[in-house]
């Protein structure tokens, strides 16, 4: 294998695949990309067994092959060469030679055929979807998603097909669950729910990002969810378990509610929770006519309170919550108002955009 490629490019290249290599010494080949030299373009591929993330380079391909060589250290070496061409050629017992102005590395490698073998893919469960509208459904929910292993179903979001083009798209970790849906004209190409695990959404929103206003395509195929747009190509295996019934959690109705301003709010619990504890991050929240208290008491730190404005006129509640709960919610809303609807101290509290019915977010309550 030899091949001549620009530099910038295939520095470009290999950030992209960095998040996918494994550092494990327990399987030493995870830490390797698969580089594929044909047809006057570099593939380059990154696993960890779960994911898997392939992208192309435009290149000048005097003879083709392939190696693994070390993610991390080709990606340092590569970085370092500022512009410019840089050859790389394949020597005996899976070293390589990078030759770039006067500067040249060796670099050990290892077999081609060491490397995982690569997920197939049904082309034709294909669809179209708008990054951007998929990567806004995922900062919606993705931050409640459960950060517990043990929790498995858990790890990961829901995504549920509704028909007619309808997505779900459902983040918990038990304590707390944001939902939010929306309408694809061109369908989703899978017609059960697939939970797609934390480290694939992460990849799936770089890959969205990195699409801008444009389209991607997504499939589900031999229990791996697929996403393809330009020269990259994801690959993340589906968690299979069976995820909760998340409607047992959001109230059908309650009792009070009150209206408030987003950011208002979003900067209240922010400086109240300063004096929070560090373990519980809790606040007590006072809501009386018009006026709702915002509380946190920390015998070893201090106290400290805050009171806004809200449109209330039901009977004083006292709640308690979680104050990063509130404000990853509250954050991820983009209307200036929101509705929060309780029912007791002890009942869960909804809370959704003013004026929306597709994104509602709910919050169990702790004890103050």
């Amino acid at each position: 294998m030899k091949f001549v490629c620009d530099a910038t490019k295939l520095s470009e290249t290999l950030s992209i695949v960095q998040g996918i290599s494994e550092r494990r010494i327990t399987m030493p080949i995870l830490s390797h990309l698969l580089i594929s030299a044909n047809d006057n373009l570099i593939t380059v591929t990154a696993t960890d067994l779960e994911n898997t993330l392939e992208t192309k380079c435009d290149a000048l391909v005097h003879s083709g092959g392939k190696i693994a060589l070390p993610s991390k250290k080709l990606f340092e070496i590569i970085r370092e060469i500022h512009g410019g061409e840089i050859e790389i050629e394949e020597l005996e017992n899976s070293w390589v030679q990078i030759l770039s102005g006067g500067v040249s590395f060796k670099l050990a490698g290892l077999p081609a055929r060491d490397f995982p073998s690569l997920p197939t893919q049904d082309l034709q469960q294909q669809v179209r979807v708008q990054a951007s509208s998929l990567d806004d459904m995922i900062s919606k929910t993705f931050f409640a998603v459960s950060t517990d292993d043990l929790r498995r179903n858990l790890a990961g979001l829901y995504f549920e097909p509704h028909g007619d083009g309808l997505l779900r798209v459902i983040g918990t970790d038990g304590h707390r669950l944001s939902f939010v849906e929306k309408k694809f004209e061109n369908g989703l190409g899978f017609n059960e729910g697939i939970i797609l695990p934390r480290k694939g959404v992460v990849e799936l929103r770089k890959l969205l990002k990195s699409s801008g206003n444009g389209d991607i395509e997504i499939s589900v195929s031999n229990n791996f969810f697929i996403a393809e747009s330009g020269n990259i190509k994801l690959f993340s295996r589906l968690i299979e378990l069976e995820y909760p019934d998340y409607k047992q959690v959001i109230p059908e109705q309650s009792k009070f509610s009150f209206t408030v301003n987003r950011e208002v709010l979003n900067g209240a619990v922010r400086r109240v929770s300063v004096l929070s504890s560090e373990k519980t991050k809790s606040i007590k929240m006072n809501l009386s006519s018009s006026k709702i208290q915002l509380v946190s008491v920390t015998p070893e730190l201090g106290e400290a309170k805050e009171e806004i404005d809200v449109e209330y006129t039901d009977d004083p509640v006292e709640l308690g919550f979680n104050s990063v709960y509130l404000m990853d919610v509250l954050e991820a809303i983009d209307t200036e108002q929101v509705v929060i609807e309780i029912t007791d101290e002890l009942s869960p509290a909804l809370i959704k955009p003013m004026g929306e019915q597709e994104y509602i977010s709910v919050i169990m309550p702790m004890r103050v």
